[in-house]
């Protein structure tokens, strides 16, 4: 047998969420999983947010997110990538990101990335936080949608209800065939949006 490590633990937990849902990450449970007394996982984790937090941690290292200087948009097209294919890798384990903030250096390094860019932009700290804020709340958004998909279908307006004349928008609805198209017209907007406020701030 491997010996234990907090990359096996943590790598049982992510195994877990993705089949169970986060719900089922117990110290016990994975204890049971690795063939150990639970009291060995202190060692490594000494509480379930401390797993939850190393979750996040493989989850961002498994998504390569830009940790080299580059220009704000591309950070926020290359986040907004990254997370989707997250979700659909990790739908279960992926929630954790709506749940834990960020911990360690590792995993705040794109972020400072991101910080340092919307800075080069010509943004004040608190505008560049606010930036960096909605552009990561747009992808993990997103992300929570497609990795509720990809865990099977879920429950959606019944339009058949909806009288079609009272309700024509509602109705056309059901000739959309790619619902990733609202995701994608979700970046632009953002996009646009921070375009926007950083030539408005350049103006001032």
């Amino acid at each position: 047998m491997a010996p234990l490590t907090r990359g096996r633990i943590l790598a049982a937990a992510v195994t877990m969420a993705d089949h169970e849902g986060l719900e089922a990450v117990t110290m016990r449970r994975i204890a049971a999983v690795l063939g150990v007394h639970v009291t060995s996982l202190y060692n490594h984790v000494d509480t379930r947010e401390a797993v939850s937090d190393g979750i996040v941690e493989v989850l961002f290292d498994e998504a390569d997110l830009p940790s080299e200087p580059l220009g704000w948009e591309a950070w926020v097209r290359r986040f907004h990538t990254a997370m989707s294919g997250l979700a659909l890798r990790h739908p279960g384990a992926f929630a954790v990101l709506m749940r834990r903030p960020v911990q360690g250096p590792r995993a705040a390094a794109s972020f400072e990335v991101a910080l340092a860019a919307f800075r080069e932009a010509g943004l004040e700290p608190q505008d560049a936080y606010g930036a960096v804020k909605i552009a990561v709340h747009t992808a993990l958004t997103a992300g929570l949608e497609r990795s509720l998909e990809a865990q099977g279908p879920s429950p959606e307006t019944d339009i058949e209800a909806l009288p079609a004349t009272d309700f024509p928008h509602f109705h056309a609805l059901r000739d959309i065939e790619d619902p990733s198209m609202s995701w994608d017209f979700g970046l632009e907007t953002v996009v646009a949006g921070l375009r926007a406020q950083i030539a408005e701030r350049a103006t001032r």
